[in-house]
């Protein structure tokens, strides 16, 4: 399933926009890599640097790109919203960090994972200086509402680590798997779009924003798993059978029909949000989700274009 992708379905004038989705994805992942580099420098512990880097750097810098996106969209400056894009994306990288050991997984973003390379006591020890340090950054630059948030996030991801790692995936309620993938991958997405939203000063929207990201978390969840469900590694991994079970003999087109059912609801919200505003953040969902059945490049735009 892995190279399934929802843009197959786009019109011309889609894919056009998706094109200039991507090529704004690419330039702002550049500078989002940038600070993120550029902020780890300021580590309280000049020893931790090299593996803080290690764990923080690589990766598809999505969460970080739906900050600035949104907060693009809804008038900010890119530089208004870098801060809470590298905040938002240290804070994913330390969540990985401490998944890997869960899970003892060993490769991560196609290198060894943390734990691996500089064991396990280092590894949680950065882990563990890094969320503070994140959520650091998001009280200086945006204040006590966006530190409120960042903890939030983080208690849920906590929580839904909690039932991925104690709950039995064959005793609970297959209905338990989408609860788990909300606290553990929606509330990340969700604070990326409510820091979007707090950095262009639209606290108005910040509920509907809220929404919004919780639900492309949702599906990028759903996508991760449907990918990764084919691999026989990771077949027997809690999340995994709990997903099986969620489908119910219905295979990866029960989750795809899931996720294009949650694309529809969420563009109602965009829609509502957005409505004077370019298509290309209305396209947001689809890109991300793309993202994970396997990455659109320039050579398939193209193609379709032909």
């Amino acid at each position: 399933m892995q190279g399934c992708r929802l843009v197959q379905q786009m019109s011309r004038e889609d894919i056009e926009t998706y094109a200039e989705l991507l090529e704004r994805w690419r330039q702002l992942k550049t500078r989002i890599d940038t600070a993120i580099e550029d902020r780890l420098k300021e580590l309280p512990e000049s020893r931790a640097i090299t593996v803080a880097k290690y764990i923080a750097l690589g990766g598809k810098r999505l969460r970080g790109f739906l900050v600035l996106e949104l907060a693009s969209s809804l008038g900010a400056d890119i530089d208004e919203a870098l801060d809470a894009a590298v905040a938002v994306e240290l804070v994913h990288a330390a969540s990985l960090a401490l998944d890997d050991i869960i899970d003892e997984d060993t490769i991560r973003r196609g290198k060894s994972s943390a734990w691996v390379s500089f064991g396990i006591k280092k590894t949680v020890m950065v882990s563990n200086i890094l969320i503070p340090f994140a959520q650091n950054i998001v009280y200086q630059r945006y204040g006590s509402l966006a530190l409120l948030r960042t903890v939030a996030a983080w208690l849920d991801i906590s929580k839904g680590e909690v039932i991925d790692a104690f709950y039995n995936p064959e005793s609970v309620d297959p209905s338990m798997y989408i609860e788990m993938v909300r606290l553990k991958t929606g509330s990340l997405f969700r604070l990326s779009a409510e820091l979007g939203a707090i950095a262009a000063k639209a606290y108005d929207l910040l509920d509907i924003v809220s929404e919004i990201g919780e639900n492309i978390g949702i599906m990028y969840q759903v996508a991760d798993d449907i990918r990764d469900s084919s691999d026989p590694a990771k077949s027997q991994e809690p999340g995994l059978r709990l997903f099986r079970r969620w489908i119910n003999g219905g295979g990866a087109e029960k989750a795809l029909e899931f996720i294009k059912e949650m694309i529809t609801r969420t563009h109602m919200l965009l829609d509502k949000t957005f409505r004077d505003k370019s298509m290309v953040v209305r396209m947001l969902p689809e890109f991300i989700v793309n993202a994970m059945l396997g990455h659109i490049d320039s050579e398939h735009i193209r193609s379709r274009l032909a």
